[in-house]
């Protein structure tokens, strides 16, 4: 009796032993490429909130690295710079709406010198599927209402959704949601106007050359 329990102990420590090594070395086989992936995508969404015509430089490698409650949380965000010649023209802001209905949820936010918003795109979130996930342009169009939107702390009680006394529409059964993003945008901007010049004068901290506008490695 003894030994077949030893025996079977022995056996199940080293499937998980070997499960562990495997599942350790598919991790940082993939890690590379998962992170890849992750920047090409968000290259591709830097072109889409920007437009190319107000910039002459690589966007994904001109950014500061801030730290703003205004940002959704005290964790650091990045925020992108575009550029002709020395110029400053517009900023991507990365956000995080923090009180999604599903938790976090990751955007940027594109806005020009005069404030005008330029785009916003969602890049990562958990909200439900079929509600809350109309959030995304590849679902609806419910995030370009945004865009030409020039903010001024003067019309702040606009930036709320309509059931709270604000323009931007809601969802049907879900609510939480868009109110999320939209609170989280009009913080961004908050942010922006407050540190606009600061924030183009900040020390780059993306790496030259790393990735290119149009994707090269």
């Amino acid at each position: 009796m003894n030994q077949t329990l030893t025996k079977n102990g022995f056996m199940l420590g080293a499937f998980a032993v070997v499960t562990t090594a495997l599942i350790a070395v598919t991790f940082y086989a993939t890690a590379p490429r998962i992170e890849q992936q992750q920047k090409q995508k968000l290259l591709s969404v830097l072109n889409e909130v920007v437009p190319s015509r107000l910039h002459d430089n690589t966007l994904y490698a001109d950014c500061a690295e801030v730290v703003s409650p205004l940002l959704g949380n005290l964790e650091p965000h990045l925020i992108y710079r575009a550029r002709t010649g020395d110029k400053p023209q517009a900023l991507v802001v990365e956000a995080t709406a923090p009180n999604g209905y599903s938790g976090n949820i990751h955007m940027v936010i594109g806005v020009d010198t005069s404030m005008q918003v330029l785009g916003v795109r969602v890049i990562e979130h958990q909200e439900t599927p079929g509600l809350g996930d109309k959030i995304e342009l590849a679902i609806s169009d419910w995030i370009t209402q945004f865009s030409g939107k020039v903010f001024d702390e003067e019309s702040l009680s606009s930036w709320q959704v309509k059931k709270d006394g604000g323009e931007f529409d809601q969802f049907t059964g879900a609510t939480i949601t868009p109110r999320a993003v939209v609170s989280a945008v009009k913080n961004a901007l908050l942010f922006v106007e407050n540190e606009q010049t600061s924030l183009y004068s900040a020390p780059n901290v993306c790496q030259q050359g790393e990735v290119s506008q149009h994707g090269e490695s």
